[in-house]
């Protein structure tokens, strides 16, 4: 079992996710997961979601990136339900993870954001 209070991607992680997906990080970013974060590549990353030989901190650093992408999407408006469902559906098998998103996205956050709670109390 996992501490689900996580306050960001520990730079291993960060270093692990940003060779996965080819980020163009800097190793100085202040806050990772909103300055990488891509909406045209959500699909990538929910994709890497889906494998196996992640490690915790890696699961949590690429849900924190994913989730940081989404929301950039919805706020353009242009985050369609199929993208949600396939959140949902990769944190809903990743139960740590998802407790962990919800610490740092709704509680940490204080965020009222209908958006987080859609993605992840769904």
């Amino acid at each position: 079992m996992h501490d689900e209070r996580i306050y960001g991607a520990t730079i291993d992680a960060q270093r692990s996710i940003n060779d996965l997906l080819s980020l163009p990080a800097t190793g100085k970013e202040q806050d990772w997961e909103f300055e990488l974060a891509d909406p045209n590549r959500i699909d990538e990353m929910l994709q890497a979601a889906k494998a196996r030989n992640l490690n915790y901190d890696e699961r949590c650093a690429l849900f924190l990136l994913l989730i940081a992408s989404m929301e950039e999407k919805s706020e353009a408006d242009e985050l369609d339900g199929d993208l949600i469902e396939k959140a949902q559906s990769l944190l809903n098998n990743n139960a740590d993870v998802r407790e962990a998103m919800i610490f740092y996205w709704i509680e940490q956050r204080s965020s009222d954001d209908t958006f987080m709670r859609k993605i992840l109390l769904g």
